[in-house]
């Protein structure tokens, strides 16, 4: 199949399409400056998609009307402004919606170059096979410097619609080095992981310290949603085994090291964030970040002072998983404080018009640099004493007398 410019597809586009554009690192960004450079192009056409916050940083909708089910900052202008329709769903729900209800006729994707009369999704499995499975037309823009990962996501080239010559640069993320207070709240969480263990971990300072942690840990697994350098480290101490993620993110070396890696495969959405699944793995770790909980164990990891930044994501998909999996445990990991101390991230109750993104039903282990919230079985008492334990020390008396207001209007 020959590949064409992105100017050329963009000529090919026909009117009224419903487009997804795939996400993270697979950002067709020379697709989209493109399209950019010819509005007409999407002419009564609408955009689906799961940006992510801090790699995805154009707002799609400035090009058409977007339908996500994930939430940026840049795109809080198209919320304001009616151009998009935020979908607050789980991962597993956003994966079916792409397969089904969403109605996408065509997806764009950034691809590794062909091999062997197939392509491979490289470092971006996620989503992009539901548009398969719904039938979609393919669009791979072939990157060269992405790298062809062993076990992952391929289409074969008579699969695709579309093969777009679109080399542009790679997203990165930091490689960070915790220390303080994150470094201790990696050693908390790495506490509460044994020898054995299936871990999972999302997005965040928080849980990148957690990973760093596990160094000294023996025949761990990993099944989740995302991937950055701290596998790498893990893989080489001889802690991680095995990995099974949907998508990587990090830095050169990490790419480079995914072209030949055979322990580390790709999967959709519908293997790393399905909860059935993820109960059948014993021992099953999720270690997941916050932006906030309160005294009844809620938690808030998509919306700062009001503002919707991010969203559901997979969060509970995993925090039910390993609850149902036997010897299951859900972690919450958060620094006790911000802004310098000034604020606690322990609050006595999410403030109205905070979404809940786990349940007080849902909530299992809290973990702070201060120790570690077992809220799992606990009455309401119990899970605010222990809450306000691990809390920042100067914001513990504010929040004992917070939540001896709230008990007295039970």
């Amino acid at each position: 199949m020959p590949m064409i410019t992105p100017a050329a597809f963009a000529e090919t586009l026909r009117p009224g399409l419903r487009v997804f554009l795939a996400g993270c690192a697979g950002e067709p960004t020379a697709v989209l400056d493109a399209l950019a450079a010819r509005p007409a192009a999407l002419e009564g056409s609408r955009l689906l998609g799961v940006p992510i916050a801090s790699i995805n940083k154009r707002d799609w909708s400035a090009l058409a009307p977007l339908e996500s089910a994930f939430m940026t900052p840049e795109l809080r202008g198209g919320l304001a402004a009616g151009r998009v329709s935020f979908r607050p769903l789980h991962y597993s729900d956003a994966f079916a919606w792409l397969r089904g209800p969403a109605r996408g006729d065509m997806a764009i994707f950034r691809c590794a170059a062909p091999r062997d009369g197939s392509v491979s999704l490289s470092l971006t499995h996620d989503f992009v096979p539901a548009l398969m499975e719904a039938g979609a037309a393919l669009v791979g823009v072939v990157d060269p410097a992405l790298p062809d990962v062993p076990d992952g996501v391929r289409f074969p080239l008579e699969r695709l619609h579309a093969l777009v010559d679109g080399p542009s640069p790679i997203p990165m993320l930091p490689v960070e080095r915790p220390d303080g207070a994150l470094a201790e709240l990696g050693r908390h969480v790495a506490g509460l992981v044994r020898d054995g263990d299936t871990v999972q971990t999302g997005i965040g300072t928080a849980v990148a310290a957690a990973m760093q942690a596990l160094a000294g840990h023996r025949r761990l697994r990993f099944h989740g949603g995302m991937i950055a350098d701290p596998v790498l480290g893990l893989l080489d101490a001889g802690a991680l085994d095995s990995v099974t993620t949907g998508i990587a993110l990090g830095s050169a070396a990490l790419y480079d090291r995914l072209a030949r890696e055979t322990r580390i495969s790709f999967r959709p959405v519908s293997v790393t964030h399905d909860a059935a699944r993820i109960a059948a793995l014993p021992d099953f770790v999720a270690i997941n970040a916050a932006v906030e909980v309160d005294l009844f164990g809620q938690v808030n990891s998509e919306m700062i002072e009001g503002r919707q930044v991010s969203g559901q994501g997979g969060v509970a998909d995993f925090v039910r998983g390993a609850r149902r999996s036997a010897g299951g445990r859900a972690v919450i990991a958060l620094l006790s404080s911000g802004k310098g101390g000034s604020i606690s991230r322990i609050v006595p109750q999410l403030a109205p018009g905070t979404p809940v993104s786990v349940t007080r039903a849902d909530a299992d282990i809290v973990v702070t640099e201060h120790g570690v919230a077992h809220l799992r079985d606990a009455d309401i008492d119990q899970r605010a004493e222990r809450l306000i334990a691990i809390a920042a020390p100067q914001h513990r008396d504010a929040l004992a007398d917070g939540w001896a207001r709230q008990r007295a209007r039970f």
